[in-house]
C-alpha cells in the first residue's frame, strides 16, 4: 500500500504545469488526459519523467509505469484545482511560500551561472594534489588520547602543566569533558583518516609518536591531543580515490568561489546588521 509520504513525494516532484487553451498551446486535442479545462499533453508528460530521480524512472519506464504516471498527474491536477477552488491562491501564506520559492529559484540560477558553470577542476589538478600529499591516501591508523575542554584558556594552562612533568593521562581522567575517553586517561584507540573532524585528524597525522599537540579547536572545543602510536598502513591507488578526489577538490573550489563572489556582491550593495537586536533574540519565542 502506498504511504501519503510517498504520494506527496510524487507530487511534490512533478513540479511542471498543465495547459489550458488559454495558455497558447496550438492543439490540445492531441492531449494525454484532462482535468476540466487543464490539458495534460505528451510533453508535460516527458518533462515530469525527465524531472524523477533515477530510481524512480526505472519505475516508470515501461507501459504501466506511464498509466501509472499520468494518473499521478492527474492527482495533481485535481489536487491543484481544489486548492484554487478554496481559495488558498488568495491567502498570506501561499503569497509567502510563492515568493520564497521565486527567490530561491533565482538564487539557484544565479549560483548555477556564477560558480557551477565557471568553476572545474581538470584531471591532472586531481592526480597533482593526490602525488603531492601521499599521507591522505595511505591506510595508515593512529592511536591518540585528548584531553577536551571549552576554552583556549584551559587547555593553555592544561599544556602548562604536561609540559612541567604532570601526566596526561591523569589530567585527561580529571579535567577532560569527553568523558568517555576520560575513563580512559583521554585513550581514544586506533582510528583511520576520516574517522574524526578534519582539525583533529590534521593534527594527529602530522605529529611524531609521543608528542603532545598545542591546543587544536574544532566544533566540540579545544583539544590537547597525544599521539601514543601509529600503524603504518599501504598507499591506495589513484583509481580508487580519484572520483571522490575529484568531488572533493570541486567542492572546495566552488567554495572558495562562493566566499569570493559574496564577498564582491558586498562591495557592491549596502549591508546593515543590528547586532544589538540580534544579541538578545530567542527564536523559538
Amino acid at each position: 500500500m502506498k504511504t501519503l509520504s510517498s504520494i506527496l513525494l510524487v507530487l511534490l516532484i512533478m513540479a511542471g504545469c498543465t495547459k489550458s487553451p488559454a495558455d497558447g498551446e496550438s492543439s490540445t486535442k492531441d492531449y494525454i488526459a484532462k482535468v476540466d479545462g487543464s490539458y495534460i499533453m505528451e510533453k508535460d508528460l516527458r518533462r515530469q519523467f525527465k524531472a524523477l530521480p533515477d530510481f524512480m524512472k526505472a519505475i516508470y519506464d515501461n507501459a504501466e509505469g506511464v498509466k501509472k504516471l499520468t494518473d499521478e498527474l492527474v492527482k495533481k491536477e485535481l489536487i491543484y484545482l481544489e486548492a484554487k477552488k478554496q481559495g488558498m491562491d488568495k491567502s498570506p501564506a501561499y503569497r509567502e511560500k510563492l515568493e520564497e520559492f521565486q527567490k530561491l529559484s533565482l538564487i539557484s540560477m544565479l549560483l548555477t551561472k556564477e560558480i557551477e558553470d565557471k568553476v572545474s577542476v581538470t584531471p591532472e589538478e586531481v592526480k597533482k594534489y593526490y602525488d603531492t600529499n601521499p599521507g591522505e591516501f595511505s591506510t595508515d591508523r593512529a592511536r591518540a588520547s585528548h584531553i577536551l575542554v571549552k576554552t583556549k584558556e584551559e587547555a593553555d594552562s592544561l599544556l602548562k602543566r604536561i609540559k612541567a612533568g604532570e601526566d596526561f593521562a591523569a589530567l585527561a581522567e580529571k579535567n577532560s569533558i569527553d568523558k568517555g575517553s576520560a575513563a580512559r586517561g583521554g585513550d581514544l584507540g586506533f582510528f583511520g583518516r576520516g574517522q574524526m573532524v578534519p582539525e583533529f585528524e590534521q593534527a594527529v597525522f602530522s605529529m611524531k609518536k609521543g608528542e603532545v599537540s598545542e591546543p587544536v579547536k574544532t566544533q566540540f572545543g579545544y583539544h590537547i591531543i597525544k599521539l601514543t602510536d601509529v600503524k603504518k598502513g599501504k598507499a591506495v591507488g589513484f583509481d580508487k580515490v580519484k572520483d571522490d578526489l575529484t568531488k572533493r577538490l570541486l567542492n572546495e573550489k566552488r567554495r572558495e568561489a562562493f566566499d569570493g563572489y559574496i564577498e564582491k556582491l558586498r562591495a557592491s550593495y549596502k549591508v546593515e546588521i543590528k547586532e544589538d537586536r540580534l544579541k538578545d533574540l530567542k527564536l523559538a519565542d
